[in-house]
Formats: structure tokens, C-alpha cells, sequence
């Protein structure tokens, strides 16, 4: 575990305690997959506070999450997450150019705001939406005015149903084996051997924990996220198909 790793580590476990110790909720900033993954590591030290926790990044299949430390059961009441959608566009559409994640992501590092403060960001058409942490959300609405070429506005909003769906698709496969490289492969299109570097490189996730056994076997609820291709969920089973292959209804996020 490197330096920055060992931090994080130790600040997971300190807020673990701190809302076991004095009965508030507290919450983490957004974390990365890999972020993700090392705080369900720290769940298993023995430092961390016997407290209930969850994950939410603004709406369901958000990729960067905050954890929230506590529960109703645990102080008898609950709290939201402190969260807030914003909507980017531009003052003159007619004018504007359309942009990438990249681009977005960009203008907002240059405004000097730390990463783990705004979690995903969604590109549709000339708008963008992104989650922000409330601390951050208020400054961003007064300060980001531009992306590119492009001078923007920024307002509280929700990420559109329409949107959701547009980039959601159920589909049917079929595999030989429930085993991760396979589903993967089948999903993405590629070969088998074609995904082995995604699991050494630490690319693959299952429902926010690195894999790298690309023969870790999946079932039904689990969420997959690649790197550089995108997220599906396994939604069901649906027996044996007459060569003998596994059907699987997923669904795949970012999908045309």
C-alpha cells in the first residue's frame, strides 16, 4: 500500500469511529473504484468502528461514491447525502461547441477543486450533468462559467429519465462459463485473452471490489465496471440454451 493509499486507509477507519462515537453521520468524500475497493479492505481491520455504512453516488449506477457512515437503525433517524446535481450549459447553444467528459473534467481541475469533490460527470449533447459534493456545489454554480470555448451556466437539477434510458441497454447473451473473463468478453466483444490485462492491470471491478482473477465466477446482482469501456449489471439467469451455454440478461450502461 503506498503512502496516499495508507491515508486514505486511516481516514476511512478515523470516520468509521467518529460516527460510532458520537451517533452523527458522517461522510466520506467520492472515492474511484480503486478508492472503493480499499475502503472495503479497512471494513476488515479491527480498528473499524461496528457501524452500518452505504454507497451512493447521486443516482444508482454512478461509478464515484461517498460512503455514509451510520443508518437509521444505528441513531434512529436519517440523513441524505450530500449531494447535489448540476446542470452545465452553454449561454448560446446556437454558438457552442460540443464537448467531451475529458473537456469538462478539465475545466473543472483548473478551477482548483480537488477531484474527490465532484463525482461523476455525464455528457448529453451540448449539456452536461455532474454530482457535487454541497460543499463544492454552491461555488461551482457561481464560478464555473466556462469549458472550452464555451461560456456555460450551471444550475441544481436532476440527470433526466430520458437520458438514463438512452444510455441504458437490456440485452440477452449467451456464454460457455459464468466466469468473469467470459461475461466480460461476451459483453464488450472481445476475446477472452483480450481481457486478461484489464484484471492485472486492476481495471475490473465487481459491485466496488478490484478483481483480478479473471476466473472469478459472477451471478445474478452483480455490477461489473471495465475501465475504458463502461458498466453492466448481470440481472438474471436464464438456464441452459440447447448447446449448452449459459443465458445471462444484462444491462449495459453507455450503450448505443
Amino acid at each position: 500500500m503506498n503512502e496516499q493509499d495508507q491515508i486514505l486507509y486511516n481516514r476511512i477507519i478515523e470516520l468509521s469511529n467518529r460516527a460510532y462515537k458520537n451517533n452523527i453521520y458522517v461522510f466520506s468524500d467520492f472515492l474511484s473504484l480503486s478508492q472503493q475497493d480499499l475502503f472495503f479492505q479497512a471494513t476488515r481491520d479491527k480498528s473499524f468502528a461496528p457501524i452500518a455504512y452505504d454507497l451512493f453516488g447521486g443516482y444508482e449506477n454512478c461509478e464515484r461514491k461517498m460512503v455514509r457512515f451510520g443508518s437509521e437503525k444505528d441513531f434512529g433517524y436519517e440523513v441524505d447525502f450530500p449531494i447535489k446535481c448540476i446542470k452545465i450549459e452553454p449561454l448560446a447553444k446556437k454558438f457552442a461547441k460540443a464537448y467531451t467528459h475529458r473537456d469538462y473534467l478539465g475545466s473543472l481541475m483548473s478551477l482548483g477543486i480537488d477531484r474527490k469533490k465532484f463525482g461523476d460527470i455525464f455528457v448529453d449533447g451540448m449539456d452536461a450533468y455532474m454530482y457535487a459534493d454541497e460543499s463544492t456545489a454552491d461555488y461551482l454554480l457561481e464560478n464555473f462559467v466556462s469549458v472550452g470555448r464555451n461560456s456555460v451556466k450551471c444550475s441544481f437539477s436532476e440527470l433526466p429519465e430520458s437520458y438514463k434510458q438512452a444510455n441504458l441497454k437490456e440485452s440477452t447473451i449467451q456464454v460457455a462459463s459464468p466466469r468473469a473473463d467470459a461475461i466480460i468478453a461476451r459483453v464488450y466483444n472481445l476475446s477472452r485473452k483480450d481481457t486478461i490485462p484489464y484484471f492485472t492491470e486492476k481495471k475490473v471491478s465487481v459491485n466496488g471490489h478490484i478483481v483480478e482473477n479473471n476466473d472469478k465466477i459472477l451471478a445474478a446482482g452483480d455490477s461489473v465496471s471495465v475501465r475504458g469501456f463502461g458498466k453492466f449489471n448481470i440481472v438474471s439467469e436464464g438456464g441452459l440454451s440447447k448447446k449448452g451455454k449459459l443465458n445471462l440478461t444484462v444491462e449495459i450502461f453507455g450503450a448505443k
